[in-house]
Parts: C-alpha cells; structure tokens; sequence
C-alpha cells in the first residue's frame, strides 16, 4: 500500500471522479484506475460505487476514509520529524470555504500566509452550497455553521451578525418600517426556503417573498438595486454599508439569529504543522474583532 495510491483514494472521495483526481496528481486516467484496483486488491474490498456517470464511497470505502487520511498525516509527519522539519508547515494544504467569503477575506491574506509559509500550497475549494463533506477529502473547513452529525473539531473563527438591509433608494420610494409588522407591506428578497423571519423580541413575520434566491452574492447585489428589503451577513455586506449602497433597517428590532464562522478540521491524535499554521493565521486576523467591524 503505496502513499500515492491513499491520496489518490482521497482525492477520488473529494472530487467525485477517477479523472478529476488523476489530474490533480498529475497522473493519468488508467494509470490512477489501475492504481485504485491495486489498491482495493490491498485492502480486500471494494472502495468505490463505479458507473459510467458517477463515482461514490462503498460502506467500507467510507469508514476506511479518516483512517487513510491518518496514514497519511502520521507518514507526512514522521518524514517532516526525521528530517528535522519537525514543526515546520509544509504540502499542500487542502481547504473549503464559502465562495463571496473566501474572495472577500482569505483570498487577499493568501499572499501574507505564503511569505510566512513558503513551503505549503493551497488547494482551495470555494462553493456556496453547503457541501457534503466527507471526514479526510479536505485539512481545514470553513464554514458558518457547524456541520451536522460530524465529528470534525471546531474553532470558532468569528461572530456571524445578520442584519436587515435595504438600498435608501427603496425605502425613498417606499418608506422605511418603523416595526416588523411593516414588513408584510413591503417587497422583500429572502434566500431560498427560508419562509419567516425572526425577531429577538419574540415576533416571527411571515414576509411576503417578491423575490427569493440561493446565492448570498446575488442576494446582496438584489439589494442594491432597489428590489426590497432582505437579510444580509454584516460581513458580506459591510463595503455597501460603507459605501452608503445599502442601509440598515429596523436596527431597534434585532433579529434573532445565533450564528458564527467556523473552523473545521479533521479529530485526530495527530495535526500537520500546515494545518495549525493556518488556523494560527486566520485567527491572528480574525479575532478579537473581524475585519468587517473594523
């Protein structure tokens, strides 16, 4: 059992596809499925669900999944330890992260962390969507909420306060709600399947959706060109509130939402060095107060 062969076998899990993952190992297509066959050969059982359309984990390729990530990170780390390099951050480092925040607030740090860490390279995957992460296809998650009925550890990276927003040339046109009574009078945007919004003060309003979406990015750019009121993260909207694109609305009627910004990472006995140096590095930039509140 040969360490290509296990990272092959994970890259395969993340990407969904025997090609995808040859290519990021720069090997190629029947080379990677001769290698997988090998390995299964190994191991004595079936790994992968394979169709013409579709690659996914068998039961058993499943619960083998962290147990090769460990072989992984303890060979990495034994190598780095009688090399001498026994702290010091170093591979590639593979992340996921929500797309308009990581362009907003990791992508312009990036430059920062690789002077500090020249020896690692970043493989980062930024989606919207809330993936299904499986333990083992990536070394550090962020995310801005925990995932459900996972084991991963979690940092808490920042406080994730939503507000309700709108442009001033809406609420000119319109008026401004004086309470969340209001709201049933006026157009509002709303992410998909979210169907009341929810006060602190205990009211819960079921607000008429003129229009919905399933992108926070599009959500926001709704706004600002005076389609209705919505609810926005302070910290994907905080350029439009600087700029004056966007207003607060109902500021004395906060909403009643309890979400932060996490890291997750994979719970084992043993962390690389890559992975504590970027958790180090976000944190140094994110606490005690994120950029957005700045």
């Amino acid at each position: 059992m040969d360490i290509l062969s296990l990272r092959l076998f994970l890259r395969i899990a993340a990407r969904g596809g025997v090609s995808a993952a040859a290519q990021d190992l720069s090997l190629s297509p029947a080379s990677a499925s001769a290698r997988l066959v090998k390995l299964e050969e190994t191991v004595g059982f079936r790994l992968f669900n394979r169709t013409t359309r579709a690659v996914s984990l068998t039961t058993d390729g499943e619960a083998f999944l962290p147990y090769a990530q460990q072989m992984i990170e303890t060979l990495e780390t034994g190598l780095s330890a009688v090399k001498g390099q026994g702290t010091e951050a170093e591979g590639v480092l593979r992340i996921t992260m929500p797309g308009s925040f990581g362009r907003m607030y990791i992508i312009p740090t990036l430059a920062d962390f690789h002077a500090h860490h020249p020896r690692v390279s970043l493989d980062l995957r930024l989606s919207d969507e809330v993936l299904d992460v499986v333990e083992g296809a990536y070394d550090l998650i962020i995310r801005n909420a925990p995932l459900a009925d996972s084991s991963l550890m979690l940092r808490k990276l920042a406080s994730d306060r939503r507000i309700l927003v709108a442009s001033p040339a809406y609420l000119e046109r319109y008026g401004t709600p004086a309470t969340p009574d209001d709201l049933v009078n006026h157009q509002c945007v709303s992410l998909a399947e979210v169907t009341k919004w929810k006060f602190k003060n205990g009211q819960a309003i079921s607000v008429p959706h003129s229009f919905m979406v399933n992108d926070g990015e599009a959500l926001r750019k709704m706004l600002e060109q005076e389609l209705g009121i919505g609810i926005k993260s302070v910290w994907n909207a905080s350029e439009s509130l600087k700029s004056g694109l966007l207003v607060e609305v109902l500021p004395d009627f906060p909403l009643m939402v309890d979400v932060s910004i996490w890291l997750l990472y994979p719970s084992r006995r043993i962390i690389a060095p890559k992975v504590y140096a970027m958790i180090d590095f976000l944190l140094e930039r994110f606490q005690p107060v994120p950029p957005w509140e700045r």
